[in-house]
């Protein structure tokens, strides 16, 4: 069952209530698509409730908003964009933003969610959703019109400047019928011709111990090259340099030094040129 599985390593105590978190109180999300300076370095975030509009009461009409970037050119996780388009987010109890358990308080602790085994169950936030009704998480790059199951959680994710981040929730599907949100992911300023790329860690939390190797992972649109443009700090950080693979692809890294250090992509397409970054930590 594909699910969102981004686990926070190191962090094994157990608490009794769902971890809360606010929207960034920096943030200036925006209804709608984003646009203006935002529309190639902000992240459009799509929450389709399906089949919880309405259950136990309370009506909850599809939302879409813009996600600024408050820092354009670094790197956002899926869930720093959710707080920075104005979204409350709420994790469990055991593994907090690990496992996403409610947006915009829903499904809310009282509501009883009808699973084919438990027409009755309710929601507590402990441990993590089951597969028969949680969170499912999606992203598009803005530049065509369907989705795509993420098979990262947003913890562990960074979003696609001028793309589409997406919720929505799954009630009695399979990994095959897992619904993706109800709203064409299609940003007019990306177009057919302007480049669109995103850069992530396969490492479940971002974390590896000097010595080992871990993997980038690329994909891309609308490019004509592909480049690993840079590694900050300068060295440490292992080999991330040269032209790519234009349509996507995973490299090695082993880092040489302990520390934190910022991998940056460059693609350039028609319409011009576009960058993402990603964070790894050397413990």
């Amino acid at each position: 069952m594909r699910r969102v599985l981004s686990v926070l390593s190191a962090l094994a105590v157990s608490l009794t209530t769902a971890v809360a978190v606010a929207p960034s109180a920096a943030a200036a999300g925006y209804n709608g698509v984003c646009t203006g300076a935002d529309a190639l370095s902000g992240v459009t975030v799509v929450i389709d409730f399906r089949e919880l509009d309405g259950n136990g009461g309370v009506a909850a009409p599809t939302t879409t908003r813009c996600s600024p970037n408050p820092s354009p050119g670094t790197a956002r996780t899926g869930i720093k964009a959710l707080q920075d388009a104005g979204i409350a987010v709420a994790g469990v109890a055991r593994w907090g933003l690990g496992f996403v358990c409610r947006l915009d308080n829903r499904p809310s602790s009282t509501e009883s969610i009808p699973r084919a085994s438990n027409p009755t169950y309710k929601e507590a936030c402990v441990v993590t959703p089951p597969a028969e009704a949680y969170w499912s998480y999606w992203h598009a790059d803005g530049a065509g019109s369907t989705w795509t199951y993420s098979s990262y959680g947003a913890l562990n994710r960074d979003v696609t400047p001028g793309g589409f981040e997406g919720w929505s929730f799954s009630l009695n599907k399979t990994a095959s019928t897992n619904p993706a949100p109800g709203v064409t992911p299609t940003n007019p300023a990306v177009g057919p011709t302007n480049p669109a790329v995103g850069l992530s860690v396969n490492d479940i939390d971002r974390r590896i111990t000097l010595g080992q190797s871990t993997s980038l992972t690329w994909t891309s649109t609308n490019a004509t090259s592909v480049t690993a443009h840079s590694v900050s700090p300068t060295t440490g950080g292992g080999s991330w340099s040269g032209e790519l693979a234009v349509t996507g692809g995973t490299q090695s890294i082993t880092p040489t030094a302990k520390g934190t250090y910022t991998y940056t992509i460059k693609a350039t397409g028609a319409g011009g040129t576009v960058y993402s970054t990603t964070t790894l930590t050397v413990q």
